[in-house]
Order: structure tokens, then sequence, then C-alpha cells
């Protein structure tokens, strides 16, 4: 038996608010994959966003928000010194949960793709102190990002569990074989759950994010992008189009911005095109896109609830985990790089490349998912 089975309690951490149904998705599954396997154990939730869990009903014992005022100063740190100081203060609370009855579980996925990922470091540092466990839970590194001190904190993990072979094969290739398992995003495990629907013969699903805009080649080119998608699935195949948010954080809003992108189209355009409710949750946008013939998305979640139920999707590709996780389920052609859409058609023309392969497509998905999603039993093990 595993030191994890040992203990009997659990920490996830690292959690950006459940308001990112991505975040949401992976929390909600591994605290269910948790009280499946240790009935009796505690589950607590470091969060950034405590009162997004408790409205989404996250099945925590305990949820932990940080330190308002050491966050502002956390943010404002420059020296690395001030930068951990306040990271503990931030994170408080939750830091004095840990002891050596402890498991810690990382839940941020990618939050070692961005330049905080020293708030991880203090979770580290206290659980070496008390001999807590910990897990690097579902996570994607950019191989080019890993630098000297990543990795003295990377060294620190019990186990470390990669979400696509691209991360797994970058941190094998930095000495950390001995405590890397390779298996899916626990979202993939998450059932979905109903909601009403507009009725159509055939729905289109498109999610567009935020920060996809904030990285377009030129200002407004997204929105051409998208005019010419809709235009394409409406007029020439007929089919309804269902904008789906995924994350609506207030400074990173999908269902802001699809309205924003909706509102600006003519009347004309918008007869056979529909915008989801923002206020449901990651298993109810699961079942939205499950209801699609296929999807285009920015948001990784939203690809792996297609890729989970093998509805072909086109993802707007900007990081590791999007090309990671289509590079092992063969779906790396349809990975559509931001960089590459500079004109108005791009979007359109590759949509068309995947819809004039569509049934190959999900042919290829119904064959490779079942046991690409039997990796979730590593996850389980892990814990």
């Amino acid at each position: 038996m595993n030191q994890a089975n040992n203990k009997t309690k659990y920490l996830l951490y690292a959690h950006s608010g459940s308001y990112n149904h991505g975040s949401e998705a992976i929390a909600r599954a591994t605290i269910e994959m948790i009280r499946k396997k240790h009935s009796g154990a505690r589950v607590l939730l470091s969060s950034h966003f405590p009162e997004q869990d408790r409205e989404v009903l996250l099945d925590a014992d305990a949820i932990f928000g940080p330190d308002e005022a050491a966050w502002a100063l956390e943010k404002k740190a420059v020296a690395k010194a001030d930068k951990l100081r306040f990271a503990r203060e931030m994170y408080a609370q939750a830091l004095a949960q840990i002891d050596e009855s402890t498991v810690c579980l990382s839940v941020g996925g990618d939050n070692f793709c961005y330049n905080n990922w020293h708030r991880l470091a203090v979770f580290q540092e206290k659980a070496a102190a008390q001999g807590a466990a910990s897990i690097l839970w579902g996570c994607s590194v950019e191989p080019e990002a890993i630098t000297p001190d990543m990795l003295d904190v990377l060294s620190t993990y019990t186990k470390i569990v990669a979400r696509e072979s691209i991360t797994h094969e970058a941190l094998a290739a930095n000495g950390l074989t001995d405590k890397l398992i390779l298996a899916p995003d626990p979202a993939f495990g998450l059932e979905p759950a109903a909601i009403p629907l507009p009725e159509a013969q055939a729905m289109i699903g498109v999610n567009i994010s935020p920060l996809v805009v904030r990285r377009e080649a030129r200002p407004g080119i997204l929105l051409e992008n998208v005019r010419a998608l809709i235009g394409y699935i409406t007029e020439s195949l007929g089919c309804d189009v269902l904008f789906i948010p995924h994350v609506v954080m207030p400074a990173d809003n999908d269902f802001m911005l699809l309205r924003e992108f909706r509102d600006a189209l003519p009347e004309s355009e918008k007869r056979r095109l529909h915008l989801l409710d923002g206020r449901y949750g990651a298993a109810e946008y699961k079942y939205a896109i499950s209801k699609c013939a296929a999807l285009v998305c920015a948001r990784t979640h939203a690809s792996i609830a297609a890729y989970s139920m093998a509805i072909p999707a086109l993802v707007l590709g900007y990081s590791v985990k999007a090309r990671g996780i289509a590079r092992d389920l063969d779906m790396a052609e349809h990975v559509l790089d931001l960089e590459t859409i500079t004109s108005e058609y791009v979007m359109r023309d590759a949509f068309i490349r995947l819809w004039e392969s569509l049934e190959t497509v999900r042919t290829r998905l119904r064959k490779v998912v079942p046991p690409y999603k039997m990796g979730l039993n590593r996850l389980v093990n892990a814990i």
C-alpha cells in the first residue's frame, strides 16, 4: 500500500474557483474519486474564490479562502523572498491544515505554466516540514518554461501525474522519472448532467474565450473568423450554432465575450445562433457539448468534454495542454494554432476540414477514448 493510501485527510489546493468550470470539473471529479476509494477521508479545499465553490456545491468538508490583504501584497511583490512570504500569509488558513496525516493534491493543472507558480512552493514547503504526502495532480508544464528553480520544487513532490505526453516526456527528460505517472485529466471522468437545450435538427458548439482574444494576431480577427464560421455552419450546412461558455470568472468571462460577439452580428445572422446561459456548471456544459455534432473551442476543458464523449472538436491551441491531449488522442491535426489565424477564413477552413472527415474522426474517437479513459484508474491508484 502506498504512502497516500495510508492517509486520512486530503487537501486540494491551487484551485482557481468554480466559475472556471475546467477547475470545477477537476475538483469535482477528484473529490468523487477520493470519496469512492477512501469513504472515511476528510476532504479540504483551498480556493481563491470559496463562495463560487459553495455555490456549485462542491463536496468538500471545508473550504479555505485566501487572505485578501496578503493576496494584494503578493501580486505586487517583486523579490522572490517577498512573494513567498506573502504567499504563506495568503494561504495561512489552508497551510495550517497540513500535518503528517495529509495528502496534498495540487489540482491547478497548468499552474506551472505561469509565472506565479511560486505559490505552489509554499504548500510543498509545509508538506515537507510535516512529512505529508504531496501529489502534483493532472498537470501540464511547458517544456521551455522549466527552470532549475522549478525543478527544485517539482522534485519535492511524492508523485507527479502528467495529463498528457508532452509534459510527461519533458519531466522525464529532466530526471523526474521515478515519481512520474501519465494519466488522463480527471475531468475525463466527469458525468454530464441534463439541461434544456434549444430545439434544432443539428447543432455545432462554439466556445471562444477572452484569453484567446488577448492573444489574437490582430485586433478583431477572431470576431471576423467566428462570423465567417457561423455563416458557413448556418447557411452551407443548415445547422444551428450553440455558443457555449466554459469560464465565467469576473475578469475572464466567456459568456460576456460570446454575448458581445452575438450582439455585434446583424439580426439576419443571429436567427440560428443560440447562447447558452452562463450560470450552469461543468457537468451541464458537458451535457450541452454531448448534444452537438461537433465543437469549435478555445477552452481545454471544453475540448476534454467533447473528446471524452467522442464529439469531434477543432481546438484553438495556445498551450502544451491543448497540444498534448490532442496528440495523445490522435487529434493533433485538428488543433489550430492561434498564430495562424491572420485572415478571415482560417477558422472556417479548418472547421471544413474537420467536418469533411467527421465520421472518420468520430469513429476514431469511439475507438481510442474508452481505453484512454481506463487510464483514470492510474489516478485512483495514485491517491
